[in-house]
Protein backbone atom coordinates (compact mmCIF):
# COMPACT_ATOMS: atom_id res chain seq x y z
CA UNK A 1 0.00 0.00 0.00
CA UNK A 2 1.44 3.50 -1.22
CA UNK A 3 1.81 6.32 1.15
CA UNK A 4 -1.30 8.36 -0.03
CA UNK A 5 -3.51 4.97 0.10
CA UNK A 6 -2.55 4.40 3.90
CA UNK A 7 -3.36 7.95 4.55
CA UNK A 8 -6.58 8.08 3.42
CA UNK A 9 -7.45 4.90 4.88
CA UNK A 10 -6.32 6.52 8.35
CA UNK A 11 -8.46 8.82 7.71
CA UNK A 12 -11.13 7.11 7.01
CA UNK A 13 -10.73 5.30 9.98
CA UNK A 14 -10.48 8.38 12.43
CA UNK A 15 -13.88 9.70 10.69
CA UNK A 16 -15.76 6.44 11.39
CA UNK A 17 -14.67 6.33 15.01
CA UNK A 18 -15.60 9.99 15.21
CA UNK A 19 -18.67 9.74 13.90
CA UNK A 20 -19.29 6.60 16.62
CA UNK A 21 -18.53 9.04 19.25
CA UNK A 22 -20.58 11.85 17.58
CA UNK A 23 -23.55 9.08 18.18
CA UNK A 24 -22.56 8.14 21.34
CA UNK A 25 -22.79 12.12 22.48
CA UNK A 26 -26.31 12.64 20.55
CA UNK A 27 -28.05 9.82 22.62
CA UNK A 28 -25.94 10.54 26.54
CA UNK A 29 -26.66 14.56 26.32
CA UNK A 30 -30.33 14.46 26.68
CA UNK A 31 -30.62 12.12 29.24
CA UNK A 32 -28.71 14.54 31.55
CA UNK A 33 -31.46 16.91 31.70
CA UNK A 34 -34.38 14.70 31.23
CA UNK A 35 -37.28 14.00 33.66
CA UNK A 36 -36.30 11.11 36.00
CA UNK A 37 -38.93 8.33 34.85
CA UNK A 38 -37.28 4.83 35.53
CA UNK A 39 -35.44 3.20 37.95
CA UNK A 40 -32.08 5.44 38.61
CA UNK A 41 -32.87 6.95 35.43
CA UNK A 42 -32.01 4.03 33.01
CA UNK A 43 -34.15 3.00 29.99
CA UNK A 44 -33.81 1.46 26.95
CA UNK A 45 -31.96 4.14 25.51
CA UNK A 46 -28.89 3.02 27.79
CA UNK A 47 -28.46 -0.09 25.45
CA UNK A 48 -28.17 1.78 22.70
CA UNK A 49 -25.41 3.55 24.28
CA UNK A 50 -23.97 0.38 25.41
CA UNK A 51 -23.95 -0.67 22.21
CA UNK A 52 -22.82 2.19 20.34
CA UNK A 53 -19.88 1.88 22.88
CA UNK A 54 -18.87 -1.67 22.22
CA UNK A 55 -19.09 -1.11 18.70
CA UNK A 56 -16.85 1.74 18.72
CA UNK A 57 -14.46 -0.27 20.92
CA UNK A 58 -14.35 -2.98 18.25
CA UNK A 59 -13.80 -0.61 15.25
CA UNK A 60 -10.38 -0.14 17.29
CA UNK A 61 -9.30 -3.47 17.99
CA UNK A 62 -7.72 -4.35 14.78
CA UNK A 63 -4.93 -2.01 16.00
CA UNK A 64 -4.63 -4.90 18.96
CA UNK A 65 -1.98 -7.87 17.75
CA UNK A 66 0.63 -10.17 19.08
CA UNK A 67 3.91 -9.87 17.42
CA UNK A 68 5.33 -13.48 18.60
CA UNK A 69 6.53 -12.01 21.93
CA UNK A 70 3.94 -9.25 22.75
CA UNK A 71 1.16 -7.89 22.05
CA UNK A 72 1.29 -4.37 20.56
CA UNK A 73 0.18 -1.78 21.26
CA UNK A 74 -0.15 -3.11 24.87
CA UNK A 75 -3.86 -3.23 26.04
CA UNK A 76 -3.14 -0.59 28.83
CA UNK A 77 -1.73 1.51 25.98
CA UNK A 78 -4.95 1.78 23.85
CA UNK A 79 -7.21 2.10 27.16
CA UNK A 80 -5.44 5.09 27.67
CA UNK A 81 -6.25 6.13 24.09
CA UNK A 82 -9.60 5.44 24.04
CA UNK A 83 -10.73 6.84 27.33
CA UNK A 84 -8.06 10.05 26.47
CA UNK A 85 -10.68 10.27 23.24
CA UNK A 86 -13.67 10.12 25.39
CA UNK A 87 -12.83 12.59 27.69
CA UNK A 88 -11.87 15.05 24.72
CA UNK A 89 -15.37 14.41 23.04
CA UNK A 90 -16.78 15.19 26.63
CA UNK A 91 -18.34 12.09 27.08
CA UNK A 92 -16.45 10.95 30.83
CA UNK A 93 -17.36 12.81 34.21
CA UNK A 94 -14.75 15.35 35.03
CA UNK A 95 -14.54 16.95 37.99
CA UNK A 96 -15.77 20.37 37.07
CA UNK A 97 -19.04 18.92 35.73
CA UNK A 98 -21.76 18.17 38.06
CA UNK A 99 -21.86 14.73 37.81
CA UNK A 100 -20.25 14.09 40.82
CA UNK A 101 -23.27 11.97 42.37
CA UNK A 102 -25.51 11.68 39.33
CA UNK A 103 -23.45 10.63 36.49
CA UNK A 104 -26.73 9.92 34.41
CA UNK A 105 -25.82 11.12 30.69
CA UNK A 106 -21.95 10.22 31.03
CA UNK A 107 -19.75 7.41 30.24
CA UNK A 108 -17.13 5.96 32.94
CA UNK A 109 -14.42 4.81 30.83
CA UNK A 110 -13.05 1.54 29.56
CA UNK A 111 -10.85 -1.69 30.56
CA UNK A 112 -9.03 -3.85 28.40
CA UNK A 113 -7.04 -6.61 29.62
CA UNK A 114 -5.15 -10.24 28.45
CA UNK A 115 -6.44 -13.27 30.30
CA UNK A 116 -4.65 -16.22 28.98
CA UNK A 117 -4.76 -14.86 25.24
CA UNK A 118 -8.39 -13.44 25.28
CA UNK A 119 -9.25 -10.13 25.56
CA UNK A 120 -11.60 -9.04 28.51
CA UNK A 121 -13.07 -5.30 27.65
CA UNK A 122 -15.14 -3.52 30.88
CA UNK A 123 -17.27 -0.56 29.60
CA UNK A 124 -18.88 1.34 32.27
CA UNK A 125 -21.96 3.67 31.55
CA UNK A 126 -23.54 5.94 34.38
CA UNK A 127 -26.84 6.12 36.22
CA UNK A 128 -28.31 8.82 38.84
CA UNK A 129 -27.10 8.73 42.52
CA UNK A 130 -23.66 7.63 42.20
CA UNK A 131 -23.79 5.02 39.73
CA UNK A 132 -22.16 3.21 37.60
CA UNK A 133 -23.75 0.40 34.98
CA UNK A 134 -21.11 -2.22 34.26
CA UNK A 135 -20.51 -4.45 31.10
CA UNK A 136 -18.11 -6.80 29.85
CA UNK A 137 -17.26 -8.32 26.35
CA UNK A 138 -14.67 -11.45 26.30
CA UNK A 139 -12.72 -11.79 22.33
CA UNK A 140 -10.97 -14.31 21.13
CA UNK A 141 -8.33 -13.78 18.34
CA UNK A 142 -9.19 -15.87 15.45
CA UNK A 143 -7.24 -15.08 11.95
CA UNK A 144 -6.87 -11.41 11.55
CA UNK A 145 -9.67 -10.51 13.70
CA UNK A 146 -11.03 -10.25 17.75
CA UNK A 147 -14.59 -12.54 17.62
CA UNK A 148 -16.83 -11.90 20.58
CA UNK A 149 -16.85 -14.74 22.72
CA UNK A 150 -19.39 -13.72 25.42
CA UNK A 151 -20.82 -10.46 27.01
CA UNK A 152 -22.60 -9.78 30.01
CA UNK A 153 -24.82 -6.85 30.05
CA UNK A 154 -28.11 -5.30 32.21
CA UNK A 155 -30.87 -4.82 29.86
CA UNK A 156 -34.17 -5.03 32.02
CA UNK A 157 -34.83 -1.28 32.90
CA UNK A 158 -38.35 -2.43 34.77
CA UNK A 159 -38.32 -1.41 37.81
CA UNK A 160 -36.53 -3.74 40.49
CA UNK A 161 -36.00 -5.94 37.67
CA UNK A 162 -33.01 -3.61 36.80
CA UNK A 163 -30.01 -4.31 38.80
CA UNK A 164 -27.04 -2.35 37.22
CA UNK A 165 -23.54 -3.30 38.75
CA UNK A 166 -20.02 -1.74 39.33
CA UNK A 167 -17.85 -5.01 38.26
CA UNK A 168 -14.76 -6.37 40.74
CA UNK A 169 -13.77 -9.27 38.58
CA UNK A 170 -13.88 -10.70 35.10
CA UNK A 171 -12.03 -13.80 34.96
CA UNK A 172 -11.86 -16.60 32.16
CA UNK A 173 -10.59 -19.96 33.10
CA UNK A 174 -7.53 -20.63 30.98
CA UNK A 175 -7.76 -23.14 27.43
CA UNK A 176 -7.00 -26.76 28.47
CA UNK A 177 -4.36 -28.21 26.54
CA UNK A 178 -4.53 -31.71 26.86
CA UNK A 179 -5.00 -33.61 23.80
CA UNK A 180 -8.33 -34.39 22.72
CA UNK A 181 -9.98 -32.02 24.74
CA UNK A 182 -12.21 -29.01 23.82
CA UNK A 183 -10.17 -26.17 23.61
CA UNK A 184 -13.43 -24.08 24.09
CA UNK A 185 -14.30 -25.18 26.96
CA UNK A 186 -14.09 -22.30 29.56
CA UNK A 187 -15.92 -21.11 32.93
CA UNK A 188 -15.97 -17.37 32.93
CA UNK A 189 -17.15 -15.96 36.13
CA UNK A 190 -17.93 -11.97 36.98
CA UNK A 191 -18.20 -10.21 40.67
CA UNK A 192 -20.49 -6.97 40.99
CA UNK A 193 -21.77 -4.78 43.57
CA UNK A 194 -25.08 -2.58 43.43
CA UNK A 195 -23.77 1.02 43.31
CA UNK A 196 -24.94 3.10 45.86
CA UNK A 197 -23.43 5.87 48.05
CA UNK A 198 -24.83 5.77 51.79
CA UNK A 199 -24.35 2.51 53.17
CA UNK A 200 -21.65 -0.47 52.02
CA UNK A 201 -24.13 -2.96 52.83
CA UNK A 202 -25.64 -3.82 49.13
CA UNK A 203 -25.78 -7.02 47.05
CA UNK A 204 -23.09 -8.95 45.86
CA UNK A 205 -23.72 -10.51 42.04
CA UNK A 206 -21.80 -13.49 41.45
CA UNK A 207 -22.33 -15.38 38.36
CA UNK A 208 -20.58 -17.96 36.18
CA UNK A 209 -21.39 -19.48 32.39
CA UNK A 210 -19.39 -22.30 30.94
CA UNK A 211 -18.52 -21.88 26.89
CA UNK A 212 -17.86 -25.33 24.96
CA UNK A 213 -17.84 -26.38 20.98
CA UNK A 214 -21.05 -27.83 21.74
CA UNK A 215 -22.98 -24.70 22.77
CA UNK A 216 -24.23 -22.00 20.84
CA UNK A 217 -23.77 -19.40 22.88
CA UNK A 218 -22.47 -19.70 27.07
CA UNK A 219 -24.54 -21.11 29.48
CA UNK A 220 -25.13 -19.68 32.88
CA UNK A 221 -24.66 -21.88 35.12
CA UNK A 222 -25.06 -19.84 37.77
CA UNK A 223 -26.85 -16.72 38.73
CA UNK A 224 -27.03 -15.29 42.53
CA UNK A 225 -26.65 -12.29 45.10
CA UNK A 226 -26.08 -11.59 48.41
CA UNK A 227 -26.08 -8.90 50.36
CA UNK A 228 -22.26 -8.13 52.08
CA UNK A 229 -19.72 -5.32 52.84
CA UNK A 230 -19.25 -3.82 49.41
CA UNK A 231 -16.34 -2.46 51.14
CA UNK A 232 -14.50 -5.25 51.74
CA UNK A 233 -12.23 -7.17 49.55
CA UNK A 234 -14.17 -8.96 47.26
CA UNK A 235 -11.98 -11.92 45.72
CA UNK A 236 -12.76 -14.56 42.84
CA UNK A 237 -10.77 -17.49 41.39
CA UNK A 238 -11.56 -19.80 38.48
CA UNK A 239 -9.92 -22.94 36.92
CA UNK A 240 -11.23 -25.36 34.35
CA UNK A 241 -13.16 -27.13 37.21
CA UNK A 242 -14.43 -24.79 39.90
CA UNK A 243 -14.48 -21.36 41.23
CA UNK A 244 -14.04 -19.68 44.36
CA UNK A 245 -15.80 -16.43 46.12
CA UNK A 246 -14.96 -14.69 49.08
CA UNK A 247 -16.69 -11.67 50.49
CA UNK A 248 -17.45 -10.31 53.90
CA UNK A 249 -21.62 -10.84 55.59
CA UNK A 250 -22.50 -9.83 58.40
CA UNK A 251 -22.28 -13.15 61.03
CA UNK A 252 -24.54 -14.91 63.80
CA UNK A 253 -22.75 -12.54 66.36
CA UNK A 254 -23.17 -9.39 64.31
CA UNK A 255 -19.82 -8.98 63.08
CA UNK A 256 -18.39 -9.18 59.56
CA UNK A 257 -17.41 -12.62 59.16
CA UNK A 258 -15.74 -14.01 55.55
CA UNK A 259 -18.74 -15.84 53.38
CA UNK A 260 -16.71 -18.37 51.12
CA UNK A 261 -18.42 -19.76 48.15
CA UNK A 262 -16.65 -22.71 46.49
CA UNK A 263 -18.33 -24.61 43.99
CA UNK A 264 -17.24 -27.52 41.76
CA UNK A 265 -18.21 -28.35 37.93
CA UNK A 266 -20.24 -31.88 38.35
CA UNK A 267 -21.80 -33.58 35.25
CA UNK A 268 -22.42 -30.05 33.42
CA UNK A 269 -23.27 -28.28 36.44
CA UNK A 270 -22.16 -26.12 39.86
CA UNK A 271 -21.88 -28.40 43.30
CA UNK A 272 -20.89 -25.93 46.20
CA UNK A 273 -18.74 -27.84 48.49
CA UNK A 274 -15.79 -27.23 51.18
CA UNK A 275 -14.86 -24.80 52.57
CA UNK A 276 -17.66 -23.22 53.86
CA UNK A 277 -14.87 -21.29 56.13
CA UNK A 278 -12.07 -21.50 57.72
CA UNK A 279 -12.44 -21.42 61.69
CA UNK A 280 -15.12 -23.35 63.91
CA UNK A 281 -16.80 -19.79 64.82
CA UNK A 282 -16.92 -18.92 61.26
CA UNK A 283 -18.57 -22.65 60.81
CA UNK A 284 -21.02 -22.36 63.06
CA UNK A 285 -22.10 -18.17 61.99
CA UNK A 286 -22.19 -20.04 58.18
CA UNK A 287 -24.51 -22.99 60.09
CA UNK A 288 -27.13 -20.57 61.87
CA UNK A 289 -27.36 -17.74 59.04
CA UNK A 290 -27.83 -20.30 56.20
CA UNK A 291 -30.95 -21.56 54.83
CA UNK A 292 -31.34 -24.91 56.33
CA UNK A 293 -31.33 -26.46 52.47
CA UNK A 294 -27.83 -24.78 52.26
CA UNK A 295 -26.87 -26.04 56.32
CA UNK A 296 -28.25 -29.31 56.44
CA UNK A 297 -25.84 -30.52 53.59
CA UNK A 298 -22.66 -29.55 56.39
CA UNK A 299 -24.64 -31.65 59.10
CA UNK A 300 -24.81 -34.97 60.67
CA UNK A 301 -27.05 -36.81 58.58
CA UNK A 302 -27.84 -38.93 61.30
CA UNK A 303 -28.92 -35.72 63.53
CA UNK A 304 -30.28 -33.75 61.11
CA UNK A 305 -33.88 -34.13 61.92
CA UNK A 306 -32.88 -33.14 65.87
CA UNK A 307 -30.64 -30.15 64.79
CA UNK A 308 -33.29 -28.40 62.12
CA UNK A 309 -35.50 -28.51 65.40
CA UNK A 310 -32.96 -26.79 67.36
CA UNK A 311 -32.16 -24.07 64.69
CA UNK A 312 -35.60 -23.03 65.24
CA UNK A 313 -35.91 -22.56 69.16
CA UNK A 314 -31.92 -20.79 68.48
CA UNK A 315 -33.13 -18.58 65.48
CA UNK A 316 -32.78 -14.88 66.47
CA UNK A 317 -30.30 -15.17 68.72
CA UNK A 318 -27.40 -13.26 68.16
CA UNK A 319 -24.29 -14.04 70.14
CA UNK A 320 -20.66 -13.77 70.66
CA UNK A 321 -18.39 -16.30 70.62
CA UNK A 322 -16.52 -16.92 73.64
CA UNK A 323 -12.90 -18.20 71.80
CA UNK A 324 -11.00 -20.31 71.64
CA UNK A 325 -13.00 -23.23 70.74
CA UNK A 326 -12.07 -26.46 72.85
CA UNK A 327 -11.18 -29.69 71.52
CA UNK A 328 -13.11 -33.15 72.92
CA UNK A 329 -10.50 -35.44 74.52
CA UNK A 330 -12.30 -38.60 73.92
CA UNK A 331 -13.00 -38.18 69.77
CA UNK A 332 -10.11 -35.50 69.27
CA UNK A 333 -11.87 -34.66 65.67
CA UNK A 334 -14.57 -32.70 67.56
CA UNK A 335 -14.48 -29.71 68.88
CA UNK A 336 -16.78 -27.59 71.20
CA UNK A 337 -17.68 -23.80 69.66
CA UNK A 338 -19.34 -21.08 72.68
CA UNK A 339 -21.50 -18.27 72.58
CA UNK A 340 -21.16 -16.14 75.18
CA UNK A 341 -23.66 -13.16 75.86
CA UNK A 342 -26.35 -11.94 73.98
CA UNK A 343 -26.68 -8.50 72.57
CA UNK A 344 -28.78 -6.75 74.91
CA UNK A 345 -30.24 -10.46 76.51
CA UNK A 346 -29.00 -11.97 79.82
CA UNK A 347 -26.16 -14.55 79.44
CA UNK A 348 -27.29 -17.42 77.93
CA UNK A 349 -24.62 -19.32 76.12
CA UNK A 350 -25.13 -22.32 73.74
CA UNK A 351 -22.49 -25.18 72.53
CA UNK A 352 -22.03 -27.03 69.46
CA UNK A 353 -20.04 -29.65 68.91
CA UNK A 354 -18.54 -29.90 65.46
CA UNK A 355 -16.43 -32.69 63.39
CA UNK A 356 -12.96 -31.04 62.09
CA UNK A 357 -11.02 -32.69 59.17
CA UNK A 358 -8.55 -30.99 56.92
CA UNK A 359 -8.61 -29.28 54.80
CA UNK A 360 -11.51 -26.64 56.11
CA UNK A 361 -14.08 -29.90 56.68
CA UNK A 362 -16.71 -28.88 59.19
CA UNK A 363 -19.76 -31.06 60.19
CA UNK A 364 -22.14 -30.24 62.49
CA UNK A 365 -22.67 -32.90 65.35
CA UNK A 366 -24.79 -31.54 68.08
CA UNK A 367 -25.76 -28.43 69.87
CA UNK A 368 -26.74 -28.29 73.69
CA UNK A 369 -27.55 -25.40 76.86
CA UNK A 370 -24.46 -27.32 78.58
CA UNK A 371 -20.96 -28.02 77.60
CA UNK A 372 -19.54 -31.52 76.84
CA UNK A 373 -16.74 -32.10 80.09
CA UNK A 374 -14.02 -34.10 77.75
CA UNK A 375 -14.32 -30.97 75.38
CA UNK A 376 -11.81 -28.63 77.16
CA UNK A 377 -8.33 -28.99 75.63
CA UNK A 378 -7.60 -25.29 74.18
CA UNK A 379 -5.58 -24.95 70.78
CA UNK A 380 -5.78 -21.32 69.82
CA UNK A 381 -4.36 -21.93 66.91
CA UNK A 382 -7.21 -23.08 65.26
CA UNK A 383 -9.43 -19.77 65.50
CA UNK A 384 -6.59 -18.04 63.37
CA UNK A 385 -7.72 -18.13 59.80
CA UNK A 386 -5.45 -18.48 56.85
CA UNK A 387 -5.60 -16.01 53.81
CA UNK A 388 -6.93 -17.90 50.66
CA UNK A 389 -6.35 -14.80 48.80
CA UNK A 390 -3.72 -11.94 48.43
CA UNK A 391 -4.31 -8.80 49.79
Amino acid sequence: MNRLALLLLLASVAQAADERLAAIRTLLVPMRTAPVTSARGATPALTEVKHEFRDWIESRLGQLKWTGHRWDPDPKVLQEQLNDELRRAGLLCEEDQRCSEDWLGFLNGVALEIQSGFLVIRTSVGVQICGDDDSAYIYERTENHWRRIWQSEQDNYAGKAYSPQRLVDVKISPTNSFPGSDRNEHLIVTTGVFPWCTSVWQPVYYRVWRTRSAYFEPLLLLDESEDADIASPIHTRVSQNDVFFQYSVIGDDANRVPQLRHYVLEEGDLRRTDPVALTPADFVSFWLRSPWSEASEWTDPARRATLEAWRQSYKGRNSEFALPSRRCTRQTDLWQVATGYGIGLPPEPHYFLIRVRPPYRFTMVAASDHPWPDCTEEDPAIDRALELFDR
